[in-house]
């Protein structure tokens, strides 16, 4: 028990980041969840396609304000921090996805309108409650982006590879950004040993689009397509996960 206080509770509780021993077990977790999501996917014949990204992308930014608002305590509980808060969200975008299959099937609505929909509009309200004080910030986020943004536009490769590489890289961005010009400390044990290394937090930057990059390339020639752009779209989530919480935190100011 002093074990598991000392590795996975206190972090949790008081906000002291990642550690090594908590990192290896949620990518574990991680990895066997996304193994088990991949299943039901193809045991319900769901194609892993845009449709897909279009129908759980309300739900992903749903649980990122939802993250957000614990952050600024306007709502608490343990259950919507990290991991938690993602492996709720999981199990509910497996229920909805469930029951949107159901209504295609009885309406002969594609599920992924059904989806996005209701997505939108526990969103839509959720959106409602975040405030923007920090205008700065957005400023310089936009400053370092877009010439980046501009350089994956030109890049000689797949629509689907430069919009998760943008996806990618706008996170590190945030993150550069945060920590350059607004107090604010990298959790994460990786990009945390890089950042220490060279002194500049801007260097995750580089290393993150380089690696993502590279990884998208070798994806691309996997000879399984569909378990291929399930990882694609895993990718794409874990960069909007942590990258929007980062982004609407440093724009509110908590």
């Amino acid at each position: 028990m002093d074990f598991f206080k000392k590795y996975f509770i206190n972090p949790i509780i008081y906000k002291e980041g990642y550690n090594i021993i908590n990192t290896s077990a949620y990518a574990l977790l991680f990895l066997l969840l996304s193994l088990f999501s991949y299943k039901i996917l193809k045991k319900n014949k769901i194609k892993i396609d845009f449709n897909l990204a279009v129908a759980i992308t309300p739900f992903i930014l749903s649980a990122i304000i939802i993250r957000v608002l614990n952050d600024a305590n306007m709502i608490k509980g343990h259950v919507f921090v990290t991991p938690n808060i993602w492996i709720l969200s999981l199990f509910v975008i497996i229920s909805i996805i469930a029951l949107s299959r159901l209504f295609e099937k009885t309406f002969r609505i594609p599920y992924h309108k059904i989806m996005f929909i209701f997505g939108f509009c526990i969103f839509s309200f959720l959106l409602g409650l975040i405030q923007i004080n920090n205008y700065t910030a957005l400023f310089y986020t936009a400053l370092f982006l877009l010439p980046l943004i501009f350089i994956i536009f030109i890049l000689k490769t797949s629509t689907e590879n430069k919009f998760v590489l943008g996806i990618q890289t706008f996170d590190s961005i945030v993150t550069a950004v945060s920590i350059t010009w607004f107090g604010y400390v990298e959790q994460h044990v990786l990009p945390r040993l890089i950042i220490s290394s060279t002194g500049t937090a801007f260097s995750f930057v580089f290393v993150k689009f380089l690696v993502v990059y590279v990884s998208l390339l070798i994806l691309d020639k996997y000879e399984d397509r569909d378990f291929a752009k399930f990882i694609k779209l895993l990718i794409a989530i874990l960069g909007i996960s942590t990258g929007g919480r980062d982004f609407l935190r440093l724009l509110w100011g908590v």
